[in-house]
């Protein structure tokens, strides 16, 4: 690696064109102008200098480390203007949350990309597990998660609460519920349909209900906006969070029943503690949570 101290040297002597007011312009001798520029040229291998008299003249070498000189310097400056500024509408914002989540949140937010084209908004649909790795690996910034870390590296700010919805085709609205008309409908299963599933079931049908995976399986499907295609043409039931109900496009086909016992997952808005995030962050973390208070119901409130 190129000294820093004895390039600086060489451009300020290229740009004064003398050993003498280079020296008086560093505060230096001029013989240590001239020792400098000497270990230079011995790092580099090369002469970068014909000295004639008191003149000299930059050799081919010379012209090249100059122009390299140069182009490191402005990129300096550059990366120390980039430092000190902070602009709050240019980079990428990288935020994970659940796929029901990414599903209500990310029309939003690519709304503040539009206004700003130097903005990128990267959102990861992501498992709890997951999110909370990636924000300790710096992989993402911001994550919203239904289970807080035990780490003392991240902060957690409640969002709200959220509720589990027991989704049935429409036409089961004006039948009584009970297990056995679940039994008969049969379950339809995704990523996280057993862990939705065994928490709302085990509640409200202890007596009957035993274990997921005892249910009737009629399918299973991994990408969160097609798990309620199934249940809409009457194929079966599904547990899914209230923000992935709600944003289906044919609501007239889906009966959400009444629970005895309404089950809530609280999120969380999880970020590294000691970690200060760009000021572009701040706009996303204010629509975030803006949103989920809209769009969250409080616990027993009807979904």
């Amino acid at each position: 690696m190129i000294n820093q101290q004895w390039l600086h040297t060489f451009l300020t002597l290229v740009e004064v064109g003398h050993f003498t007011k280079t020296a008086e312009k560093l505060y230096m001798t001029q013989p240590g102008v001239s020792q400098q520029i000497k270990k230079l040229e011995e790092q580099v291998g090369v002469p970068l200098l014909n000295r004639i008299g008191k003149r000299f003249e930059l050799t081919r070498e010379g012209e090249f480390l100059y122009q390299f000189g140069c182009k490191r310097s402005q990129e300096e400056d550059q990366l120390y203007r980039e430092l000190r500024f902070d602009d709050p509408h240019k980079g990428e914002c990288r935020i994970a949350c659940s796929g029901a989540m990414a599903t209500f949140l990310y029309p939003h937010l690519l709304k503040r990309q539009k206004i700003h084209s130097g903005l990128i908004v990267a959102v990861e649909a992501a498992p709890n597990e997951r999110i909370i790795q990636s924000i300790l690996k710096n992989v993402i910034d911001l994550g919203i998660v239904t289970q807080p870390s035990p780490s003392t590296e991240l902060v957690h700010e409640s969002l709200g609460f959220e509720s589990l919805c027991l989704v049935l085709p429409s036409d089961y609205a004006s039948q009584s519920l009970s297990f056995d008309t679940l039994e008969e409908v049969g379950f339809i299963d995704h990523p996280d349909g057993a862990h939705y599933a065994d928490r709302l079931l085990s509640a409200n049908f202890g007596e009957q209900f035993h274990s997921v995976e005892k249910l009737r399986k009629r399918g299973y499907i991994n990408q969160i906006n097609q798990i309620l295609i199934p249940v809409s043409e009457g194929l079966g039931f599904t547990v899914l969070p209230e923000m992935a109900v709600r944003h289906f496009p044919h609501q007239s086909l889906l009966y959400v029943a009444p629970l005895i016992v309404p089950i809530h997952d609280e999120l969380f808005l999880a970020r590294k503690k000691h970690r200060i995030l760009p000021k572009r962050y701040e706009w996303f973390e204010r629509k975030i949570k803006e949103l989920l208070r809209e769009g969250l119901k409080k616990p027993n409130a009807p979904v």
